[in-house]
């Protein structure tokens, strides 16, 4: 039967592009976004940290004593390396010319694709992040926090369900060795972990405005006796079975230190193409990881 001209054969048929592109891609960088920054000066950053123990037996002098003395502890020096991050962009001459929909200038377009990808970057060399200090032709690596936190880490038997219980197992753990102004207050899990957090019912579980915070979106708050968390769910969090990750971190504690922050670098011309990249150079400072804990072997689905 014949119908005439139709669309699906109509040669003369343009495109209807609309002037708009979906990103879709990840923008949970809750540590990039919201933790402080200060300046490097090396490719080996050090600071100090001190620590006051509390006491474990009774102390009493004796009435008309001479006074006597014992050692003093030091603040300990603590280090991390500065890890370079670059994420190169090329257009070609004739992309540079064509007319394209929804990304106005290509060139523009792709560095600020790529400074995106520089701050996902980032964000997972700050969770996952394994100490390298370089060599000839081989790069410096920062540690991230699943490296860090040592001082109240535990390896949970495979599957463990992550309970209201256990949770508050970790406050009090943290509590003991720094008191209620330090307990973690950010904590960082996979959606799964997260999903189960929801279910808690003891404790105070709210979701609150967060725009103070440069986060676009309600972030969940729990509150137990040792003070309140905020509950994150993160991409870069380990989620694999047996190795399901929970991190709880304070974050006036942590800070970025940048030793080159991220620029736009236009490249030599090597050919009919514009060559780009953005670079930066950065580490996590840790000033105090006993605030935190670092908890892995929870079941996937929490």
């Amino acid at each position: 039967m014949a119908f005439g001209l139709q669309t699906y054969d109509d040669s003369a048929r343009r495109e209807d592009l609309i002037d708009l592109i979906a990103d879709v891609s990840p923008d949970s960088n809750p540590l990039s976004t919201m933790l402080a920054t200060v300046d490097a000066s090396q490719t080996l950053h050090e600071w100090l940290e001190d620590y006051l123990s509390r006491p474990t037996s009774v102390s009493a002098a004796i009435e008309g004593a001479a006074a006597t003395y014992s050692d003093l502890s030091q603040p300990s020096r603590r280090n991390n390396i500065t890890q370079i991050i670059n994420k190169t962009f090329r257009v070609s001459g004739t992309e540079s010319v064509v007319s394209v929909g929804g990304m106005g200038d290509p060139y523009d377009y792709q560095a600020a694709k790529a400074l995106k990808d520089w701050k996902n970057e980032l964000e997972y060399a700050l969770v996952r992040g394994s100490v390298a200090s370089g060599a000839s032709g081989v790069a410096r690596q920062m540690s991230g926090l699943q490296a860090v936190i040592t001082s109240h880490s535990t390896a949970r038997n495979s599957g463990t369900s992550l309970s209201e219980t256990e949770f508050n197992a970790m406050v009090k753990e943290v509590w003991e060795d720094v008191g209620n102004e330090d307990v973690f207050d950010m904590v960082l899990v996979p959606m799964g972990l997260k999903q189960k957090i929801s279910t808690f019912t003891a404790g105070n579980l709210r979701n609150v405005d967060a725009s103070d915070r440069r986060l676009t979106r309600p972030v969940q708050v729990y509150e137990s006796d040792g003070g309140i968390h905020r509950i994150f769910a993160h991409k870069d969090v380990q989620n694999a079975a047996g190795t399901v990750n929970f991190l709880g971190i304070k974050e006036d504690k942590y800070r970025i230190a940048y030793l080159r922050r991220p620029v736009r670098e236009e490249l030599a011309k090597d050919g009919d193409r514009r060559n780009g990249q953005i670079v930066g150079e950065a580490t996590l400072e840790f000033l105090a990881e006993r605030t935190s804990v670092n908890r892995t072997g929870y079941a996937l689905n929490g």
